[in-house]
């Protein structure tokens, strides 16, 4: 073996780290995706449930998350990831716990809140980073993208059978249990790694971040993403059920859709690696999400199913491009002493978007939901054009370091 394959295969403690870490979201997301395909039908059994409270409590969780993503990524620069990580389990767990028991609106508004205080991602993100070498890195995050596209796909395939067996309550008491198995897994099974911790200001690390424009393209990418996904998982099971499906029958359009999914997420992330052509696949994706849009709302509003659906494939083929990508160019462009604080920004960005797609999606369903379409239409415009200026990785500019004091912990 040639001295460059061994530097593009996997060691023993890459391998570790990434089933591990993959292990982890795997059981968190397959809880949280379990939600999504059935609870804006579920939640309107909830006592006082209105579209906009629905909205809001499927959104809720993506607000808190956003609002704490980038403390908690700064402060898994500064104690390290894993007590980061651990503290937001136990937040997630206390939070699906109320949502098991939840018998109004206001208190499932309470346990999604709680749940997304439990802001893990960027400290997994950055966890990856420090665990993985730059060449390998595009590959360890199609890994964990890879549990999370197999945890959305058991996830939608499962939650319409669930939702009708065991309700809303009994989704809430699953996501507890899988929570739960991710809290031991991340001490049984992931390593520590030896981090830098930076001992600048705060304020410093962050405006560090922000001075990278390729930096915030990335963000403004994982905010309509994510926009695009809340949105659609808010309006599509109410949508297919006025055409008959019943929530049992709803994997028959999310298999499928998954599955495509799937297929060009790991067909991006090997392109993008190997030909380093990261702004092209962008193109593609942003492309993809474009014509979505589109094709939803007028798929939506001239009333055509086939239309609707043909654009939720396109939609989530768009989506899954970005999965992979984004998280790798996002280390590759930080430094060491700021990839907690960029994946804070970057989830901020990508909850936030969350929060925004669902609460807009419930305030405008019965009335003006084109505004959303256009909203999504003008916003994916715009990171279009932003992509022609993107530069791929031999060119990228990373973040500079406005001091190099750190220590190091094991």
């Amino acid at each position: 073996m040639s001295k460059k394959e061994k530097k593009t295969v996997f060691t023993a403690l890459e391998k570790r780290s990434i089933y591990s870490l993959s292990s982890i979201f795997f059981f968190r997301m397959f809880g949280l995706f379990l939600v999504l395909p059935v609870f804006s039908l579920l939640a309107l059994d909830l006592e006082g449930a209105t579209p906009l409270l629905i909205g809001l409590a499927f959104g809720g969780y993506g607000l808190t998350q956003a609002i704490l993503q980038i403390p908690f990524g700064l402060w898994s620069d500064r104690i390290g990831r894993k007590p980061v990580i651990a503290f937001g389990l136990v937040l997630f767990i206390a939070g699906s716990a109320i949502g098991a028991v939840a018998d109004d609106i206001y208190w499932m508004l309470v346990a999604r809140f709680l749940q997304g205080a439990g802001a893990i991602s960027s400290p997994i993100f950055a966890l990856i980073a420090d665990l993985t070498r730059p060449e390998v890195r595009t590959r360890a995050n199609a890994g964990l993208g890879a549990s999370i596209g197999l945890a959305f796909g058991l996830a939608f395939f499962a939650a319409p059978f669930l939702g009708g067996w065991l309700g809303l309550a009994g989704i809430f008491g699953s996501i507890t249990i899988m929570a739960t198995i991710s809290l031991i897994i991340l001490f049984a099974a992931v390593p520590t790694p030896e981090q830098t911790v930076y001992s600048g200001s705060s304020w410093s690390m962050f405006r560090a971040v922000l001075s990278v424009p390729p930096l915030l393209t990335i963000d403004f990418g994982a905010l309509i993403c994510s926009m695009g996904l809340s949105t659609t998982f808010f309006m599509t099971p109410l949508v297919l059920s006025q055409y008959g499906f019943d929530k049992s029958d709803l994997w028959q359009v999310y298999l499928p859709m998954l599955l495509l999914g799937g297929i060009a997420m790991v067909l991006a992330a090997i392109f993008a690696e190997a030909k380093k052509r990261f702004r092209e696949v962008m193109l593609v994706g942003a492309g993809l999400l474009f014509v979505s849009f589109l094709c939803s709302w007028l798929g939506y509003s001239m009333e055509l199913l086939p239309l609707y659906i043909a654009a939720l494939f396109l939609f989530f083929m768009g989506f899954n491009i970005f999965e992979p990508i984004f998280p790798s160019l996002l280390t590759r462009m930080t430094s060491a002493h700021t990839k907690g604080t960029a994946s804070g920004v970057y989830s901020f960005s990508s909850f936030m978007g969350n929060f925004l797609g669902a609460a807009i999606a419930g305030l405008l369903y019965q009335t003006a939901s084109f505004l959303l379409f256009f909203l999504l239409l003008g916003m994916t415009a715009v990171f279009l054009y932003l992509i022609r200026h993107f530069p791929n990785p031999e060119n990228t500019l990373r973040v500079p370091d406005e001091a190099k004091q750190g220590v190091v912990i094991g």
